[in-house]
């Protein structure tokens, strides 16, 4: 998906620049026409043998770059459709909770309270160690 991504914006920059002068023009038409201008047939013949052995790399490798395209692309999907459920779940799931909060609520408060029963606290004395630096903190 990144690939294509990347193509389409591509694609888009040539479609913005397509008024020749621009820069994007200069570097995507002018400089290699200029560059096919000078070119000679030993160097077309390198081309030729380069482009050759790219196209059966490409070969070789396209297999690979499918599965890579579709993690790619399933990723995307996934997102999206995570996206997509949280949203349309997210009010649904507000008015569960709050609903579920009244509920609670209204049992809790039908009930009546228990008395606690008040302790009165013995006041903590302080330790008569002459050496509190080894007692326990």
């Amino acid at each position: 998906m990144s690939l294509l991504l990347a193509a389409l914006i591509g694609l888009l920059a040539l479609v913005v620049a397509r008024s020749p002068g621009g820069g994007l023009w200069r570097m995507l038409v002018e400089a290699p026409a200029r560059w096919l201008d000078t070119m000679t047939w030993q160097r077309a013949a390198a081309v030729a043998i380069v482009l050759g052995f790219a196209i059966f790399a490409a070969e070789l490798m396209i297999a690979d770059l499918v599965w890579v395209l579709a993690f790619d692309i399933v990723g995307w999907v996934e997102l999206f459709a995570a996206t997509l459920i949280v949203t349309r779940l997210a009010p649904g799931w507000r008015g569960l909770k709050a609903h579920a909060a009244s509920i609670v609520q209204r049992r809790f408060a039908a009930r009546p309270r228990a008395a606690r029963s008040r302790r009165i606290r013995r006041p903590i004395k302080a330790s008569d160690d002459p050496d509190p630096a080894w007692a326990f903190a």
